[in-house]
């Protein structure tokens, strides 16, 4: 026995080095089989004497690579001689008239699933089980077949990229940025790039992308992702949503083409013309903010009183104010939107300034006095928005200098940076750099009047000498340039070339309504005044003195009732 096992050894060797693992496998089996019949079981009990169609039809079936890899992990005994397919021995080693055909699939790793009967579906929902064209489905495998009872569930979860299914979706909101443009602020939230181009093709009729203004908010919703989605996710941009003004939202929806489109939707607003007064306490813009006036009034009201009042001097405690304006309101009341301011009235110390918003007939809108004379002085006593004054006119120790010295113009304390304005119309006679004035400006407004602009900090671009400028527009910006010990701005006003006390000179007045524009005015004035009146009186009434809408009807003529 030892010398036969020793002999074959030394074949299996000779084998396996020339023709490899299972050419040697083969040859050591026939060796064994000449030499040692007993030490083999017989070929017949490895492979059934019969076999069924069924187990032809599954293999078959099979993949070829399939059968391979069965067949290298599994070495069973065979005829070397028998080269049929139909006589290769079955994967399971028991005999299939022993097992139902039924039970096929169980046995790894088994045919494809396209030789597998599709699961039981009712036919009023066999076309929503339908796979996409192009997909491979699931809905052949045994051991995924839905119950009757939990179809209707397991398809509502396969709407996820269904635009119109709103719960399927993934909402976001943007706010635009300063340097923001539409595309960039879609794009950096996930929209893809053909989509964001089609969205703002679908709004240009609507919207101009130029008018994006910053702390905009930009809503927008996307498809939500495929459960069983392989790779990268691409989000799909259902909608899109924004609010351009108060009375208006833009909508931008997926069309079912793929494309998108956009419409509008107006915001349904109230107009109402209220008065509210208030007692002053520190300064006005606290006092009429603390009364619920909104921000874009009371600057209307500063602006205008402004000719006639030094808000920084004449304003005491005690002094009173009361404002009519039109106002906006949503469908609950909220403010939406300020209007016009209609009348204003200050009392500083026992003096009353008053002022009505007229519209004279060539269009012009302005604020007059009850003489018809228009607030709008030919020159600007404060220059500059929210500023301080830090230094009169008139004698001063020098900061720097250390010694007493005329000081021939008024100082308005005012970060870096802060925009100064022209006080009135006319032209550029210097601007640069002069002398312990640093960056200046000058501004020849008629025969008598200039005004001076010291210690800026840079000029607004375009200007030169000759450059025409008008009153309000922007000319330089707040500095430290020159002999200045911090920012701010150094106004002169000179008169005839002298400098006189900016605070004191009596400046020219505007226009002078008359005539037949004088008793329009007249008119106006006296409508404004019922309705202030009828306004006040409704007030009264109320239980907490809550601003009410007045009827029209006490000033029917009024522009504002109309």
């Amino acid at each position: 026995m030892i010398p036969r096992i020793d002999f074959i050894g030394r074949a299996f060797k000779l084998h396996a080095g020339k023709c490899g693992f299972v050419v040697a496998a083969v040859a050591m089996t026939l060796l064994l089989r000449a030499t040692s019949p007993d030490l083999l079981p017989p070929v017949d009990a490895a492979v059934p004497h019969q076999r069924t169609a069924a187990d032809s039809t599954a293999l078959s079936t099979a993949p070829a690579a399939e059968t391979t890899d069965v067949a290298e992990a599994t070495p069973t005994a065979a005829n070397p001689g028998d080269t049929d397919s139909t006589d290769t021995p079955s994967i399971d080693a028991t005999p299939t008239d022993a097992a139902p055909a039924a039970e096929a699939e169980t046995v790894a790793p088994g045919p494809s699933l396209a030789a597998l009967p599709a699961p039981r579906v009712p036919d009023s929902e066999a076309a929503a089980v339908t796979a996409p064209s192009g997909e491979t489905s699931d809905a052949g495998r045994t051991d995924d077949v839905i119950p009757d009872e939990a179809l209707g569930e397991e398809l509502a979860t396969t709407d996820d990229t269904d635009p119109a299914n709103p719960s399927a979706a993934i909402a976001q909101t943007v706010q635009v940025q300063r340097g923001d443009t539409l595309i960039t602020v879609l794009v950096n939230a996930g929209v893809s790039h053909d989509d964001a181009y089609g969205a703002i093709e679908a709004l240009q009729d609507l919207f101009a992308p130029k008018d994006l203004r910053p702390g905009q908010e930009i809503a927008l919703t996307f498809s939500a992702p495929e459960k069983q989605h392989q790779g990268p996710i691409d989000f799909q941009l259902v909608n899109l949503s924004l609010q351009p003004s108060v009375d208006r939202d833009l909508q931008v929806t997926r069309a079912l083409d793929g494309g998108f489109t956009a419409f509008a939707i107006d915001r349904p607003l109230t107009h109402r013309t209220v008065a509210m007064r208030g007692e002053i306490h520190s300064s006005l813009f606290e006092a009429a903010q603390d009364a619920g006036v909104p921000v874009a009034i009371i600057s209307a009201a500063i602006k205008a009183l402004s000719y006639d009042v030094d808000f920084q001097r004449d304003i005491q405690p005690g002094d009173t104010f009361e404002f009519v304006f039109d106002r906006l309101d949503d469908e609950e009341g909220n403010l939406a939107k300020p209007g016009d301011l209609l009348y204003a009235s200050i009392t500083l110390s026992g003096k009353t300034y008053q002022l009505y918003r007229y519209e004279m007939s060539d269009g012009f809108v302005d604020y007059f006095n009850p003489k018809g004379e228009s607030v709008r002085k030919a020159l600007l006593r404060t220059p500059v928005d929210g500023a301080r004054i830090t230094s009169g006119y008139g004698m001063r120790n020098h900061p720097i200098l250390g010694y007493s010295k005329m000081h021939k113009g008024v100082d308005f304390g005012a970060p870096t940076g802060t925009p100064i304005f022209a006080a009135g119309d006319g032209v550029i006679t210097k601007i640069g750099p002069f002398s312990s004035y640093g960056n200046y400006v000058q501004i020849k407004h008629n025969t008598t009047y200039a005004t001076a602009y010291a210690h800026i900090s840079r000029f607004a671009k375009g200007l030169h000498v000759g450059s025409r400028v008008h009153q309000g527009d922007v000319i330089a910006y707040v500095g430290a340039t020159g002999r200045a010990t911090g920012p701010h701005l150094h106004f002169e006003v000179l008169v005839n070339g002298s400098q006189v006390n900016p605070t004191s000179v009596k400046l020219p007045s505007g226009s002078k309504l008359a005539g037949a524009e004088l008793n329009k005015f007249k008119a106006a004035m006296n409508d404004m005044i019922s309705l202030k009146e009828q306004i006040e009186a409704a007030q009264l009434q109320t239980a907490q003195g809550t601003v009410q809408s007045p009827d029209c009807s006490a000033a029917p003529n009024y522009p504002a009732c109309q």
